[in-house]
């Protein structure tokens, strides 16, 4: 695939799991503000399909807020699985290459959508392709990429539950 190829070349690409398509965004250094567009649209979709309307601080407040959280964890994901897999497992990438393979990835949340089973099936499809996103943005093999993936989510179980514990806190959730 041409580094010309269209949107909805690559997004197809990334839900087919085609790895040279990941490469190829990875190192797209144009890919960026298409993956920032995926992020946002995908966080927008899932919210209003989801209901998050109904939060307490109002439809409009509830999106704003899914949205922000999700590009935040969005930069903060991406710029810890550039630095486990470049530190920890001397692959060869950097934060921008992450942004731009896990911001397409980002696709993959939209089954969370599909009523009971959704959100199973959003899981299974992101994690893999997030290792395969972080395989082939950092050259590691499918093991480190594994473990890169598997730390990240931690660190950023761990940072949403604090997180998630203090904002309950401040709109008097206890």
């Amino acid at each position: 695939m041409s580094s010309s190829a269209s949107l909805v070349e690559r997004l197809q690409g990334i839900v087919t799991f085609k790895a040279p398509v990941y490469r190829e965004v990875a190192h797209d250094a144009n890919a960026l503000q298409p993956a920032a567009i995926i992020v946002v649209v995908a966080t927008l979709v899932i919210g209003i399909l989801n209901g998050l309307t109904s939060s307490p601080l109002g439809p409009v407040g509830g999106i704003a807020l899914s949205i922000l959280g999700a590009l935040v964890f969005w930069l903060l994901g991406s710029w810890l699985a550039a630095f486990v897999a470049s530190r920890l497992f001397q692959g060869q990438t950097n934060a921008m290459e992450m942004l731009r393979v896990l911001g397409h990835a980002y696709v993959l949340q939209l089954p969370v959508i599909i009523p009971f089973i959704g959100a199973i099936i959003a899981l299974v499809l992101s994690v893999i392709a997030n290792v395969l996103a972080i395989r082939e943005a950092a050259g590691l093999d499918t093991q480190k990429a594994v473990l890169t993936a598997i730390i990240v989510n931690i660190i950023l179980f761990v940072i949403s539950t604090i997180l998630g514990g203090s904002v309950g806190v401040l709109l008097g959730g206890g």
